[in-house]
């Protein structure tokens, strides 16, 4: 019991002498934050005025929060800051750069000239110089400045401001990039570093001697939950001040960020190169068939008990190397050349990672043939690739809406709201039978509109038909081939709208069973879900009123025998001769199966999306992009989006425009 009471007695000290009072410092912050919204929409408010104090309030000495410049010891100035935040026993108008811990440019309103503007004041204020620090290889030191955009508004999305970071990283080293943007009303924007299969954290400014060659992505990462954004900058900030200044007394990351969502999205990814620099994912190594099924050997002892797994992970410029099991890595890497065991090893939960190095995947089957034979006791056995088939399903591309929204799309919200595995592929299952009813009633009635064309065209042109003494001649009829392609439209839809997509949508935990039922009990379930769906409820009760009825009426006459489509019928007009289209529903055959196969694709998108979007992370949901917008090579209807990061959220609407103008 004392050891309990002594360990409250020394985290309440901690507290204390960060500023904070006895209850929840996650409270604390977002109390400051919603205080520093209010106060900075007061006429004549000074947002450096508001941020300063709840900084100095927080910070222990040696630390301290002012405006001003910063001037390095070659008398190099930087431009003027919101908030300095730098040790020292004084305020200072003028900051040393050996001082300054991190540099906060300061904005009501952040837009993109702002945002801009702000990331060179802080490249600048980066590259000021510094005194070198002692090497102190047990104590790690931080000596660069951090930098933070902070703003209470912004009149650009999250999203938005990702890729513009994105875009000015270019121009700049990994040193001089903006370590991280907070906008109060919206949320923030930071880096995070993940090592291969495993999750992420935040990243913090390396240090100015260089980069640990580690085998981890660093992400700009966008988390919405803008009560939580104060508390964002201060999970970044305070750490990183106690590796400026070691001694310090450290808050507990989780004390910062109590009851914060940890969901977010991921804008850039980077890698670091064997010069020790940050540079962007190639997209060949962002979706890797080698990550998926790694090249990998497995060594077993005599008895055939698998000691250890070793696979081969490519990276910028050379490898990594995985080593799962009870064999120590550097048993391997002693075989992988002489720059291999030059870098830090990462060991993480029962597996091990070299740092990145000069290995080629031939330098690696080379590194394995070389441990089989100068190892005594272990048999090294290559683990088999699995033989991949690609099937070609059609001769579009993701040019094709249908194929950049119905495959590519709704594939791409899948990874976002799916995350369990096993839900992932029961989706996947009901899904594919959904997806090949559509291809199937989409080609039908392509073939049905071909058919009837060709045959119009040819009985006007004589082709195949004549008039002699009074007679019209036609010498090619289409009537049961147009019937067995018209009754497959009709049968194939309702069986994708009645069986296939309820099969989906249970995975997806939504039920709209009642679209096919008789006329009460479908009110019924209109009425039913119109209190918690009321979009979907609309978007149902128009599909069945303005098309699924009509389809419904049809197939159930083809089923009771009562219906069946007309023959063609022929006008001569003097001496030509005309066919005339057979009729459904008061409608031409052609425009009928288009017409449903057009609504189909948009219920089967809409529907499938709306289910998706309800099953999104916490703070992540989905936007449409303006049909203007979306890229000719990939022509996408939905992105994913962050809640209040923004991006306008989709809503589900119905809508009588076809399928490609939507």
């Amino acid at each position: 019991m004392s050891e309990q009471s002594n360990a409250t007695g020394v985290a309440q000290e901690v507290k204390k002498a960060w500023g904070f009072g006895t209850g929840s410092v996650s409270a604390e912050i977002q109390a400051a934050a919603t205080q520093i919204i209010a106060d900075s929409r007061l006429p004549g408010a000074n947002l450096s005025a508001l941020l300063n104090p709840f900084l100095n309030r927080c910070l222990p000495w040696p630390f301290r929060a002012t405006p001003g410049i910063s001037v390095d010891t070659a008398g190099t100035e930087s431009a003027e800051f919101g908030s300095l935040i730098y040790t020292s026993s004084q305020d200072l108008a003028r900051v040393p750069a050996d001082a300054l811990a991190c540099a906060i440019d300061v904005h009501q309103t952040l837009g993109l000239e702002e945002l801009r503007a702000s990331y060179e004041k802080i490249s600048q204020i980066k590259q000021l110089a510094k005194t070198p620090i002692p090497a102190t290889p047990k104590t790690p030191v931080a000596d660069v400045t951090m930098g933070i955009i902070f703003a209470v508004d912004s009149t650009i999305p999250l999203e938005k401001i990702g890729e513009e970071l994105e875009q000015l990283n270019k121009t700049r080293s990994h040193h001089h990039w903006v370590d991280g943007v907070v906008v109060l009303s919206r949320g923030t924007l930071s880096y995070t570093c993940q090592f291969p299969h495993q999750p992420m954290g935040d990243f913090l400014p390396p240090a100015s001697g260089g980069f640990m060659l580690a085998p981890m992505y660093v992400h700009i990462f966008a988390r919405p939950h803008s009560p939580f954004a104060l508390n964002r900058m201060c999970s970044i900030l305070f750490p990183y001040l106690c590796f400026f200044s070691p001694g310090m007394p450290s808050l507990p990351y989780k004390e910062l960020l109590a009851d914060a969502p940890q969901t977010g999205m991921t804008i850039a990814p980077y890698q670091v190169n064997l010069k020790g620099e940050l540079v962007p994912v190639p997209q060949e190594l962002r979706f890797n068939q080698f990550f998926l099924f790694p090249l990998s050997f497995r060594v077993e002892d005599d008895n055939g008990n698998e000691l250890a797994r070793v696979q081969y992970l490519p990276w910028q410029e050379g490898g990594v190397v995985r080593v799962i099991g009870k064999l120590p890595i550097e048993a391997f890497l002693i075989f992988a050349g002489k720059d291999a065991m030059g870098q830090p090893i990462i060991r993480w939960q029962g597996e091990q990672y070299s740092g990145v190095i000069p290995l080629s995947r031939s330098q690696f089957v080379q590194m394995a043939e070389r441990t089989a034979k100068q190892s005594r006791g272990m048999h090294v056995k290559p683990d088999p690739r699995p033989k991949w088939t690609v099937e070609k399903r059609g001769d579009e591309g993701t040019s094709s809406p249908f194929i950049a929204r119905m495959w590519l799309g709704i594939c791409h919200m899948r990874d976002q709201a799916l995350r369990d595995p096993k839900v992932r592929d029961e989706f996947d299952v009901a899904f594919e039978s959904v997806i090949t009813g559509v291809e199937s009633v989409r080609s039908t009635a392509a073939a049905a509109i071909t058919l009837y064309k060709d045959h119009e065209r040819k009985v006007a042109s004589g082709e195949i038909s004549k008039i002699e003494h009074g007679v019209t001649y036609i010498e090619e009829t289409i009537d049961r081939d147009l019937r067995k392609l018209t009754d497959e439209v009709i049968s194939t839809t309702s069986r994708v709208m009645k069986d296939r997509m309820q099969a989906v949508l249970r995975v997806l935990k939504t039920d709209i069973g009642f679209l096919y039922q008789k006329q009460s009990a479908f009110n019924n379930g209109v009425a039913k879900l119109k209190p918690q769906n009321p979009a979907l409820a609309d978007y149902i009760a128009q599909t069945r009123t303005k098309w699924s009825e009509r389809l419904t009426t049809c197939r159930t006459g083809l089923e009771h025998g009562t219906w069946v489509l007309p023959k063609v019928r022929y006008e001569t007009q003097g001496s030509t001769i005309k066919a005339v289209e057979p009729m459904v529903d008061g409608q031409p055959v052609t425009e009928f199966v288009a017409h449903i196969s057009d609504r189909l694709n948009c219920f089967v998108e809409d529907v499938i999306v709306h289910a998706l979007q309800a099953r999104m992370p916490e703070g992540i949901s989905i936007s449409e992009i303006p049909v203007a917008k979306r890229p000719r090579e990939i022509v996408e209807r939905f992105q994913p989006a962050l809640v209040g990061g923004g991006m306008p959220i989709w809503k589900t609407l119905y809508h009588d425009s076809k399928f490609e103008d939507h």
